[in-house]
């Protein structure tokens, strides 16, 4: 049993569409069974699929603590710094109305109670994150992204044939708040934020379709997403910038994004970590690749 208060700024919704929210990588069969079963409770009543949840409500779920409240994936820790591998799908915190009842920060606060993170991923990108249980270590850490103090490189399946093994693009980032997402310009905007990316092919996953690795000079939202597309090689599964298409070639494959390596150079400022790296393999998106 697990015991759940809706975040006072929730509007009217229904209650499935709550719980996909707060928990979003709760399996679809385990909310279908709950509300045919009623195991879940709203405000003390037994509610089905026709409920509707509201800031302030409280829920009472009679579903498996082991998928309610999952440990966090931990790459290494000395209980200061934590590396912790954000799986695809798991947003790092809640979000604009306060709604994440299941996130990477708060599966970190389970065992530590004062984490805070150091960095981000979008909810669709897997992979390394850092977050600090110490306050001078989380300073460090801040001062590090901030600084270009860490070196971030992504593993990727990117579409098309490409001309060049590796090389580096560079561009500018125009954030549209209202619909969420950003454009590549090729000029200075106002409101546009300068953008690099160096890039590296691998092999060929499949015809068409390449292993590439990736490192943002610069951090930006959806930065190597949104560059990689504009450069004529989206990625795999990027229904927002990418090729909707092509990605049905390969139906349920997810974002092909994962931070899988994080180094810290000798001068960063995370004075304790400095010569530092950090790996955790990206998953097979394709079978037998």
């Amino acid at each position: 049993m697990t015991e759940h208060r809706v975040p006072e700024n929730v509007p009217a919704m229904p209650l499935e569409k709550y719980l996909r929210r707060a928990w979003p990588l709760l399996p679809g069969r385990l909310v279908r069974e709950a509300l045919k079963k009623k195991d879940v409770r709203i405000n003390g009543v037994r509610s089905g699929a026709d409920a509707a949840v509201r800031g302030g409500d409280a829920l009472t779920l009679y579903i498996g603590a082991d998928w309610l409240e999952p440990l966090p994936e931990i790459l290494w820790t000395d209980d200061r710094l934590i590396v912790a591998v954000k799986p695809q799908g798991l947003p790092v915190d809640v979000d604009q109305d306060g709604v994440g009842a299941d996130t990477l920060l708060t599966r970190l606060c389970r065992r530590w109670p004062k984490a805070r993170l150091c960095h981000r991923l979008d909810a669709q990108t897997g992979g390394i994150v850092l977050a600090a249980a110490d306050g001078e270590v989380w300073d460090q850490a801040f001062r590090a992204f901030q600084a270009h103090g860490v070196r971030k490189q992504y593993h990727a399946l990117a579409l098309g044939r490409f001309e060049r093994t590796e090389g580096t693009l560079d561009a500018w980032l125009k954030k549209d708040a209202r619909r969420a997402e950003v454009r590549v310009l090729h000029r200075d905007a106002p409101g546009a934020k300068p953008i690099r990316t160096r890039y590296r092919v691998g092999e060929a996953a499949a015809p068409g379709l390449y292993h590439v690795l990736l490192e943002p000079v610069t951090g930006r939202t959806h930065q190597l997403r949104a560059h990689m597309a504009d450069f004529g090689h989206p990625l795999l599964g990027d229904d927002r910038y990418g090729d909707r298409e092509a990605n049905r070639r390969w139906p349920g494959v997810k974002l092909c994004l994962w931070h899988e390596r994080l180094t810290v150079p000798k001068d960063s400022p995370l004075e304790a970590y400095r010569g530092r790296v950090f790996e955790a393999k990206a998953p097979e998106w394709i079978s037998g690749n």
